[in-house]
């Protein structure tokens, strides 16, 4: 592929949506939120659920992708709520009907999550990523939800695991990225987009206005159209790598453990695939917190290069390039909010932790996760609203971090924007303390994130302390310490408020 073809689809691929949402200072929420959920079913918990027998569930979705043959239209019912979200003071509600929930022959199938509101300023997108070469081909091996704000022109991204056990609508129960599948087998009457769509409405609540998917040689070409991407890593990873990408895959030799150390790295499209898709040593749950990462760096570039400007010239390599139902008016639109967005925040998310559990599909082994709405519901409740910590409705929460090594600063500053704060580097030729130490300049901790700010350095809120006095705009300065650890326990932050 020449570069001038590879800049196409970079610059395309980099338009699909999020390209707009992704900055080096994103505004985030911690992944999992502690807040009680009190109206919930318990029909909403599945139990064993079989899958032996279809379920007659037919999709409500009607639009189709663009490179996928018509799909037959079913009729809709709409369903009993089995729980009322919590309403949004600013969101009006614009609640979908749903497919008939009976099942024939009767099986256990989990009662569908009311569509969250939704208002007119917000738009859905539901990126995918393919396990094979091409867009069309096999399995969905990353499945990350966009939602963006044009009222606060912030945005959400949200990863779900790939193994979630599902309703997929009209089929039956099973792993969510067989409800996008061409090829393995899995081929059946109506999968596609508009299939995922209503897969995902129905078990999560959130409604989804388009889709964009792409295979891993594509996710690569972004990579090295834009000239590679910078990563920090926060955490060692290992896993087994080929010595070099064109050698023979199912040769053993040409294979090697691979270790990245924590630091700053420059990724061409091949490590960078690579490290968005390792798991053997760590989990799926991971692996959405790095493919967020990539994407974040990979669009950030992008915004740099002003590849946006090349976006109505690169349409018709687009659509040849990404499966989508996106449309070039509705691309443009999203597009123009990219630098608001960058400046006022991203949150990031993940379906994961205490919001499923592990369970064993009868039959096959399969090793799936069964969702857990009253810990779920927290999470996919904050989809659609800004973020606790965007620029748009309050002022950031500087944070100085004071220290002789610039690229240890990285590793902190990699964590503090990834929840909203905003790092800056305060250089020092003292000898760094034993101890991590954190001092916050106010009369006291109210609406000081003081919670989440001492997660991030594995210290307790008891250590920080006060100081009524300082000159300049900064409400926390840090001496990072000999004993900073830059890997975090994902999935386990505090709320962020105080």
């Amino acid at each position: 592929m020449n570069r001038s073809f590879s800049r196409c689809i970079g610059g395309l691929v980099l338009l699909t949506a999020v390209w707009l949402l992704i900055g080096c200072r994103p505004a985030t929420v911690p992944i999992l939120p502690t807040a009680a959920v009190t109206a919930v079913a318990q029909t909403a918990t599945p139990t064993a659920p079989s899958n032996q027998q279809p379920i007659s569930l037919p999709p409500t979705n009607t639009t189709q992708p663009t490179r996928q043959p018509d799909q037959p239209s079913q009729p809709t019912a709409t369903l009993p709520p089995t729980f009322t979200p919590e309403p949004t003071a600013t969101l009006a509600p614009t609640i979908r009907p749903f497919a008939t929930l009976e099942a024939t022959p009767p099986t256990a199938v989990p009662s569908p999550i009311p569509p969250f509101p939704k208002s007119e300023a917000i738009t859905n997108i539901v990126l995918v990523g393919n396990d094979v070469a091409e867009p069309q081909g096999g399995r969905t091996d990353s499945i990350i939800i966009v939602s963006i704000n044009r009222d606060t022109k912030t945005a959400t991204m949200l990863s779900l695991p790939r193994d979630l056990y599902v309703v997929i609508p009209g089929w039956r129960m099973t792993k969510i990225n067989l409800a996008l599948p061409h090829g393995h087998g899995v081929d059946y009457p109506g999968a596609g987009g508009g299939l995922l769509k209503d897969t995902i409405e129905y078990n999560l609540g959130l409604p989804i206005d388009y889709y964009a998917r792409i295979g891993f040689e594509g996710f690569k070409s972004v990579v090295d159209a834009v000239g590679g991407v910078e990563v920090v890593v926060t955490c060692a990873l290992t896993d087994w790598r080929l010595k070099s990408p064109e050698l023979d895959q199912t040769v053993e030799d040409n294979w090697e453990l691979f270790t990245l150390e924590p630091g700053v790295y420059q990724m061409d499209g091949d490590l960078a695939l690579w490290y968005a898709r390792s798991r053997r040593t760590t989990n799926d749950f991971e692996r959405g917190r790095r493919q967020q990462q990539v994407l974040r760096a990979i669009f950030d570039t992008g915004l740099e290069q002003n590849l946006i400007t090349d976006l109505p010239d690169l349409w018709r390599v687009y659509r040849e390039a990404v499966e989508t139902d996106l449309t070039l008016p509705v691309v443009l639109e999203l597009a123009a909010l990219a630098p608001a967005v960058r400046e006022n925040g991203v949150q990031h998310l993940a379906i994961a932790g205490d919001a499923v559990q592990s369970w064993l599909e009868p039959g096959t082994g399969w090793s799936t996760q069964l969702l857990r709405p009253e810990t779920a519901v927290p999470i996919l409740r904050q989809v659609m609203q800004p973020p606790a910590l965007n620029r748009a409705t309050r002022p950031p929460i500087v944070v100085e971090v004071v220290g002789g090594d610039e690229e240890l600063y990285r590793l902190a500053a990699e964590n503090l924007a990834w929840y909203g704060f905003i790092p800056r580097y305060v250089p020092t030729t003292e000898s760094a303390p034993a101890r991590t130490h954190i001092d916050y300049f106010g009369p006291n901790f109210k609406g000081s994130s003081s919670d989440l700010l001492s997660w991030l350095f594995h210290q307790t809120t008891a250590a920080i302390t006060l100081q009524a006095n300082h000159d300049g705009d900064a409400a926390y300065r840090i001496y990072l310490g000999y004993d900073f650890d830059p890997c975090l326990p994902s999935f386990t932050a505090p709320a962020g408020e105080n």
